[in-house]
């Protein structure tokens, strides 16, 4: 695979990990049919999968290497490979031990992506791409804590699904962020490759 298919493959994915965001806020606390619910799933995990395989390719295919950038891609990857298990997790989970192990899996996960995106900001430049995955981490992780909340009895009067669906949201637009910072790294890559001037760090 090479740097620009992959470069369309974390892409795409965080597009269609927006759009399973926006489907969860469809379904989320009214009854859905099975189908609804299978789409919203099979989104989010698509959504998540892909953008990491493209950014495992990415730093194998890290040429000239660069150990920040390949360090960068390696954590971006490995955080929403996390996130996916967490929010499985939070879907499965009837108990406040299996949301605060949902937490366990996105929290840490989410401060890793982070981690990665300063990494890769400070090779390339795409400074937005630490707001996209700033908001991923919190979106996800309103998630499970709003349920955890409801379990403790620390939100009271407000039905839960409210701050899920805003974590969605968040979620949603740090998709949007991500799949733009990705889409103009690849701009510079290629951009690079017609000019000796250009930013030959960019993935």
């Amino acid at each position: 695979m090479t740097t620009s298919k992959s470069s369309i493959l974390v892409v795409t994915g965080y597009c269609i990990l927006a759009a399973g965001m926006l489907a969860f806020l469809t379904i989320n606390g009214v009854p859905a049919p099975a189908a609804g619910t299978i789409t919203t799933i099979g989104l989010l995990a698509l959504g998540l999968l892909l953008p990491a395989a493209g950014m495992l390719e990415l730093a194998r295919h890290n040429d000239p290497p660069h150990p920040t950038l390949r360090k960068g891609l390696i954590l971006q990857s490995l955080s929403l490979i996390g996130i996916l298990i967490g929010l499985v997790v939070s879907y499965i989970a009837s108990s406040l031990s299996g949301h605060q192990l949902a937490a366990v899996f996105i929290v840490p996960s989410g401060l890793a992506g982070l981690a990665g995106a300063i990494f890769i900001s400070k090779q390339t430049r795409a400074r937005q791409l630490i707001i996209g995955a700033a908001l991923i981490a919190v979106g996800a992780a309103l998630i499970p804590a709003s349920d955890i909340a409801q379990y403790t009895y620390l939100m009271l009067g407000i039905d839960k699904n409210v701050y899920q669906d805003i974590g969605a949201t968040i979620a949603a637009c740090g998709c949007v962020v991500a799949a733009y910072s990705f889409f103009v790294l690849r701009s510079r890559t290629q951009a690079a490759a017609v000019s000796p001037d250009g930013i030959s760090a960019t993935p």
